[in-house]
């Protein structure tokens, strides 16, 4: 090898050392890139809560005319969404204007809930809005009605057992609830929660020469109106559930 062919290698050399060194960051970049890449993404854990509607309870014990209890659970499925599910039954004996009935069945609230609270670390109290999909089955019964009598001078004659009182089973009903609440952690993985409700008729199963007054979920139906309301306390426990879902960056 002559001289010009070693100089032609050193030039070569040099340029190809030239051109790597300046494809290369600089040393706070490299740094920077460094500690971000040491950083996991953030993630949370998949958490399971369930637990019982507490108003129910105390109503079912406080009041003869009413039995019932629903179980309530949501498990978090990304950062602030919330899976949401109810399942319960009731038995409720009333007096509506001239009727006297009692209707006793069960349902189901599927839906979602969405957390407006921004937790501090380590906390996961809820502030929440939330969407349902509800559906009931369920019986009514006509125990006794008032014939309408608008003559002052004889009383009003109460009909106990006729043809038109009965049992009427095989209804059912749906509706979509609009829900506000929250849920406060009180022991470690211990939650009270409150949710206030709006519901929307969507469709029901009439009894024959009847109409469904009390629909067990929905609370009190009437004739020109197919809006409701009703609300619930729960307490619920949380658990850990396996693998982790990815928070969303900020």
């Amino acid at each position: 090898m002559n001289n010009k062919d070693i100089w032609r290698y050193c030039i070569s050399l040099l340029l190809l050392t030239q051109t790597i060194w300046s494809q290369e960051s600089p040393p706070e970049e490299k740094a920077a890139a460094a500690v971000t890449d040491s950083i996991a993404p953030a993630t949370i854990p998949y958490t399971l809560r369930f637990g019982v509607d507490l108003y129910r309870l105390v109503l079912s014990q406080a009041s003869p005319d009413f039995s019932g209890q629903e179980l309530v659970a949501d498990l978090r499925v990304y950062n602030n969404f919330y899976a949401a599910l109810e399942i319960g039954n009731e038995s409720k004996t009333k007096q509506y204007e001239e009727v006297n009935i009692t209707a006793k069945g069960s349902y189901f609230k599927l839906g979602f809930d969405l957390n407006m609270y921004e937790n501090w670390e380590g906390m996961n109290n809820q502030v929440y809005l939330g969407l349902r999909y509800a559906h009931s089955v369920h019986q009514q019964q006509l125990n006794a009605y008032t014939i309408l009598d608008r003559d002052p001078y004889w009383p009003r004659t109460e009909v106990v057992n006729n043809f038109a009182t009965g049992n009427r089973e095989g209804l059912n009903a749906s509706w979509a609830e609009v829900v506000v609440g929250t849920k406060v952690q009180v022991l470690k993985n211990v939650y009270l929660g409150f949710s206030a409700r709006m519901h929307v008729l969507i469709s029901d199963k009439i009894p024959e020469n009847f109409d469904n007054i009390y629909i067990p979920g929905f609370n009190k139906k009437t004739t020109d109106n197919k809006f409701g309301a009703s609300f619930n306390y729960s307490l619920t426990y949380s658990i850990p559930f396996l693998g982790t879902a990815k928070k969303k960056k900020d």
